[in-house]
């Protein structure tokens, strides 16, 4: 009998994946007790990201010491990596990025851009702040290629 255990020791990857599925659920439907009137509000893209961060808050531990920034990168790009988003760390003029090859929603984000890119931006936020980081994620550039979204990562404002 296989076991059900989940594939990595490090994140319970099958549970994020299902928290994060049940996430995306609830706010593109937008119940009442969740983003009232979500769907069609205007504010549509910054309720979504305060909900990645939120979604952060309750997944990651805060860090007693803080990292530095390769430190900080790394463990972004592992947690991207835990949660399917097949991540690369580049570089392009001294900015540091992490392409995404692979989005777990890329179906629910070809049609939902602007609910489901920003759950992204403020879930990557809310790990850098979570872990105290020196860098903060600038901003989410959706499909720069068809299979590839590309984060710019900046110093925070107390880093800077």
């Amino acid at each position: 009998r296989p076991s059900r255990r989940p594939a990595c020791n490090r994140f319970p990857c099958c549970l994020l994946l299902a928290q994060s599925l049940c996430l995306v659920g609830r706010v593109l439907r937008g119940p009442a007790h969740f983003f009232l009137g979500f769907s069609g509000d205007r504010n549509a893209s910054a309720k979504a990201l305060t909900a990645g961060r939120a979604w952060a808050r309750g997944m990651i531990r805060p860090t007693r010491k803080a990292p530095g920034v390769q430190e900080s990168i790394n463990r972004l790009v592992g947690l991207l990596g835990e949660l399917g988003f097949a991540p690369q760390r580049r570089e392009s003029d001294g900015e540091a990025q992490v392409g995404l090859r692979h989005c777990p929603f890329l179906e629910l984000a070809e049609g939902r851009s602007a609910v489901v890119c920003p759950i992204h931006l403020g879930l990557m936020q809310g790990a850098l702040e979570a872990w105290r980081s020196p860098v903060t994620v600038d901003r989410l550039d959706a499909f720069v290629e068809p299979d590839l979204c590309l984060v710019h990562l900046a110093p925070t404002a107390a880093a800077s």
